[in-house]
This record gives C-alpha cells, structure tokens and sequence, in this order.
C-alpha cells in the first residue's frame, strides 16, 4: 500500500509556502510544531531558539541549562540548542536586577556561539569582574555580537573598558545611567568601527572630549542620544552625528529658555503619534521637529 499524500504534505514540502506561514506563528505554535514530526521539528526548533521569551529567572534557569544539551537530529551545521541562539533578551525578566548569576550566563556565553543581540540591562546582581570573564573566555561570542545593552548596570568604566575594546563587529551600542565616561568613549572611538547608534543618556561623567572622540573615531555613527549628559555642552558635535543619519531635526531640539537638550520622546502629542514612522519622504523628519517645536 502507498503512503497517502495530503494537502499537508504538498506544504511542508513547499519550502515558499512554509516560509510564508511561519511568518505568522507564535511561540505556541512553534512547540507544537515541534510535536508533529522530525521535519516540523527542523522548521520550528530553529524559531524558538533564535530569540526565545523569558520572562522569570527560573525560567532562564531552564534555558540555560538546556542550551548545553546537544540537538536531538541532525540539524545542518548545528550541534547544540544553544548554537540556535541568535537574540538574547532578559530585559522582561523580572528580578533580574538582584537574581540573575553568573552561573546561569556562564554555560549560555559558552554554547551559544552565534549570538548577534544581547540585552543584559538592570542585571546588576552580575559583578564587574564576572562581567568581564563572560567575554574574555568567550571570543567568538565577542566576534558575533552587533548589538550590545547594559544600561543600567553597575560595573565600572574600566570593566566595560576591558569588555568594549573586545567587540569590534558592534553597530548599536546602549550605556544609559552606566558608569560610561570620556575615557570608555574614547575606547569606543578606537575598538568599534562599525559603530552606527550610541545611547549614553544619564552618564553625567561623560564631557565634550569624549564626544569628540566618538565624532573623530565612529564615522559610520549616525545616532547619539545623550539625554541628561550635563557635562556635554557642545550640541553642534552631537547634531553633525545625528545629521548622518537624518537624525538631526527629531533629537537635538534645543529649549533655549531652559538652556537643556530635548529629544523628541519628551512630548506625547497626537500631532506627533499620528505619522508613519516608516516613511521615507525626506522631509518627514522635519515636519515632524516643525510640530514639535509648535508643541513647546
């Protein structure tokens, strides 16, 4: 007796078809995909491993864990789940701050080699030297990684000295309420050249010699947001920055009666909400600075 073809099968095998029906899945479909069989096991797994969603410490726990355990079929070139990680994002994982370890981070930096993103802000039970240690046993997690966040945290400048001047391939970068100065800038300016988006909002030790440095060092940078930086007094640096990137009229608005740099997250109009962010009319920026600076 033949195998029956279904309509399923004429699916799975058509890989334009997949492609465009797992665009519409969620992490509960993805499991139970996984479920089905072998073939939609190989689909799926890849999913809910790129950039899975942790919300508890025991539930990263978990995942680190199994991150270490070796895939269970052949999976092209891959031999551990955690070789499937490509974003890691504990910003939703509650207690984080005083109850994510190193131990849990060690065996994911270890068994996921293909990190791209890492979002590790307000973890600030993880210490300096631990921060450290993550990346200097870890280099090909240093030579992966294009997004970085640890704002937030509590290390201090010459920690992310040491773990910065290791990331070469990073294109956006947040530091907001770190301990960032002129001297981390400056090591930023000469370690990152493919840096493109800068956040170092609230570094209060930061001054216009650090700026500068990044202006001379970073020239693919097209974004700097430097909000409640009051040593930074020369804004003419930061819009040149932000003028790359046709950032220049949307974030370095200037009150001149306050004598502060505002940005436009400061103000919730509907005149503001109302556009569409993804048009790519090249006056769309300024018309929106026109109604903000209206809103004043």
């Amino acid at each position: 007796m033949s195998d029956r073809v279904t309509p399923a099968t004429y699916v799975i095998n058509n890989s334009l078809i997949v492609d465009k029906v797992i665009s519409h899945l969620d992490q509960l479909d993805f499991v139970q995909l996984c479920l089905v069989r072998k073939q939609t096991w190989q689909l799926a797994i890849t999913h809910l491993w790129m950039r899975p969603l942790l919300h508890s410490v025991e539930q990263f726990g978990l995942f680190a864990r199994s991150a270490t355990t070796a895939l269970p079929f052949e999976l092209r070139s891959y031999q551990h789940y955690g070789d499937l990680l490509h974003d890691l994002d504990l910003s939703m994982v509650v207690r984080r701050w005083d109850k994510l370890s190193y131990e849990s981070l060690a065996p994911v930096f270890k068994h996921c080699v293909r990190l791209e993103r890492l979002d590790l802000s307000l973890c600030q039970h993880l210490l300096g030297a631990q921060f450290e240690n993550l990346f200097a046993d870890n280099p090909r997690i240093c030579a992966s990684l294009t997004f970085l966040d640890i704002s937030e945290t509590t290390f201090c400048s010459h920690n992310l000295i040491a773990v910065l001047t290791k990331l070469p391939g990073i294109t956006a970068l947040i530091l907001g309420e770190t301990s960032t100065d002129d001297s981390v800038l400056e090591a930023i300016s000469k370690h990152m050249p493919c840096l493109e988006w800068l956040e170092i909002d609230s570094c209060e030790s930061v001054s216009d010699l650090g700026i500068k440095a990044i202006f001379e060092g970073c020239p693919k940078l097209a974004y700097l947001s430097t909000r409640e930086c009051w040593g930074v007094l020369d804004t003419d640096v930061i819009a040149q920055i932000n003028a790359r990137g046709g950032w220049e009229d949307i974030e370095v608005l200037q009150d001149y009666d306050e004598g502060e740099q505002i940005g436009a997250d400061d103000y919730e109009s509907d005149t503001f909400y109302e556009y569409n962010y993804d048009n790519e009319d090249p006056d769309f920026y300024a018309t929106i600075a026109r109604q903000l600076q209206r809103n004043l």
